[in-house]
């Protein structure tokens, strides 16, 4: 990195790697190990405050180095490899581009690819002569065609020596997990290990753990690849990519950071949902923040392997929203919680009555109630959302529960990208409004900041306050000095909001910062 020098006295450690600190950022003082790292921790004239570190129970994590302010761009992290999916739709090899009825296919391998320029592309021409081995993949264009594809690039990386394996080579693969899920570890061995090992003829090169070791990488880490394919569209899956710096940032239910990647140079640019003091720890969020603490927590433990334990999770009312909360059985007049929200078959009592009921039968009862929303899903009859909030709000479920929060997010989706007019009786200005503001009001609480979902609720909800107050002050409810007040704000609102949901895509001119 121009500018950097080498530092003569005792030797910190390297912000990115416990490597010994030999250059110091001239900006902000932050030190590397060498230019490899130096390049991750400033680009364009933009020192990224974050540093690894480490804390007891977690391991390595990150810290902001200052204070940060909400939307600042905290790290970009270039990856160390992105590829298809084990079952892809067709793509480009090489760039990834979704491919319908335009492409060619490399003359050697057979695989699909955008033009002459991907069949020439550095990505493709590291792989296709051993993909080239066995074409059958290829040319059957089945559900299996890239099954193999990623983890070959991730065992050629490891080849390779390079930084980037280095870095990717430290993160947790939770191969000792396997036999929790033994019919996945049955398909990758029939259809990626032994593939690679057999019909790719590289069981010389590549040891079954080798592959093993590449998969486990892979499930652990890899994030997914969702662009547009007209912006404004709604995102599609394209392929997954390893971010090895990312990947060191631990998951928290309510997390103060969120990523974009560029689909040109598949960069991931990390931003700040909220403001963020100095040597705090820097999270990101896995899973939905609508899901209730039971059913997240268990998709955590099966998936990542870890029982989570951040500030919602230990809250039996998660912060406030109730939105695992259910009516007692007994009195109908109090809620049910978890007497001990991290345990998973903690005893749930009544905040009025204090009886007792099992996790069993909350559990019950939450999977009947959730197998008839998925059925609304189902039939995409999505106007009954509204019998199911009626049904069940305050009844059996707590009005913020979190099917029932889902139940309205769907319906205020329906509602402005869908028929509205299949809804009867129809949907007035004062239920709109009320649908929005319970919305709103609980998602701030469990997903504060900016995401797609918090966007999503702020807009609708000052869309619906502003279109009930112009109802309002043209029958003559609201006089011309408070509609004023109140339409400037609300306003001024969307305003904002719609400036702030610019930063939720890339943008090629705002956010690249190295021209």
């Amino acid at each position: 990195m121009p500018g950097c020098t080498v530092k003569q006295d005792e030797q910190p450690t390297c912000f990115l790697c416990p490597g010994e600190g030999r250059l110091s950022c001239p900006h902000c003082s932050t030190v590397s190990c060498g230019q490899q790292h130096a390049s991750l921790h400033r680009r364009g004239g933009y020192c990224f405050p974050f540093k690894v570190g480490y804390i007891e129970g977690k391991g390595r994590v990150l810290f902001a180095t200052r204070d940060i302010k909400p939307l600042e761009i905290v790290l970009v992290d270039p990856g160390s490899l992105v590829g298809p999916n084990y079952r892809s739709a067709k793509v480009c090899l090489d760039c990834l581009k979704e491919l319908e009825s335009l492409f060619v296919r490399c003359p050697s391998c057979k695989f699909p690819l955008c033009g002459d320029q991907c069949v020439k592309g550095k990505v493709h021409s590291a792989e296709c002569g051993i993909l080239s081995r066995n074409t059958n993949r290829a040319v059957d264009d089945d559900t299996l065609t890239y099954a193999h594809v990623t983890v070959l690039r991730l065992l050629l990386l490891s080849q390779s020596g390079s930084d980037a394996w280095s870095r990717t080579n430290q993160l947790m693969d939770h191969l000792e997990e396997r036999e929790v899920h033994p019919e996945e570890w049955d398909w990758y061995k029939d259809n990626i290990i032994d593939y690679i090992q057999q019909d790719l003829r590289l069981a010389d090169t590549f040891t079954v753990q080798d592959i093993e070791r590449a998969i486990g990488l892979l499930n652990v880490n890899a994030v997914c690849l969702q662009f547009p394919k007209v912006k404004g569209t709604p995102l599609r899956e394209l392929g997954k990519g390893i971010y090895p710096i990312f990947a060191i940032m631990s998951h928290e239910c309510i997390c103060n950071t969120r990523y974009v990647i560029d689909p040109k140079t598949f960069n991931m640019y990390v931003r700040s949902r909220v403001s963020i003091k100095a040597g705090e720890e820097l999270t990101v969020q896995y899973l939905s923040a609508l899901w209730g603490n039971l059913k997240r927590r268990k998709i955590i433990r099966s998936e990542w392997y870890f029982d989570c334990a951040c500030v919602r999770c230990a809250d039996r009312t998660e912060c406030g929203s109730n939105i695992s909360s259910v009516k007692c059985f007994e009195c109908n007049a109090g809620n049910l919680m978890p007497r001990d929200s991290l345990d998973y078959d903690s005893v749930w009592f009544c905040s009025k009555c204090n009886s007792e009921i099992a996790a069993e039968r909350i559990e019950a009862l939450v999977k009947d109630i959730e197998l008839e929303f998925d059925g609304v899903l189902e039939t995409e009859e999505f106007w009954r959302y509204r019998e199911l909030l009626e049904k069940y709000s305050g009844t059996f479920l707590h009005p913020n529960h979190w099917i029932l929060t889902t139940a309205r997010r769907n319906l205020i989706q329906y509602m402005c990208y869908g028929d509205p007019t299949r809804i009867f009786p129809p949907v007035d200005h004062v239920e709109k409004f009320k649908l929005c503001q319970d919305f709103f009001t609980t998602l701030k609480k469990v997903d504060p900041g900016w995401s797609d979902l918090s966007m999503f609720a702020a807009r609708e909800f000052h869309y619906a306050k502003l279109s009930l107050l112009e109802r309002e002050f043209a029958v003559g409810r609201v006089q011309m000095d408070e509609f004023s007040v109140k339409s400037r704000n609300s306003i001024d609102a969307l305003d904002r909001i719609n400036k702030d949901k610019e930063f939720l895509v890339f943008d090629d001119e705002r956010d690249r910062l190295d021209g």
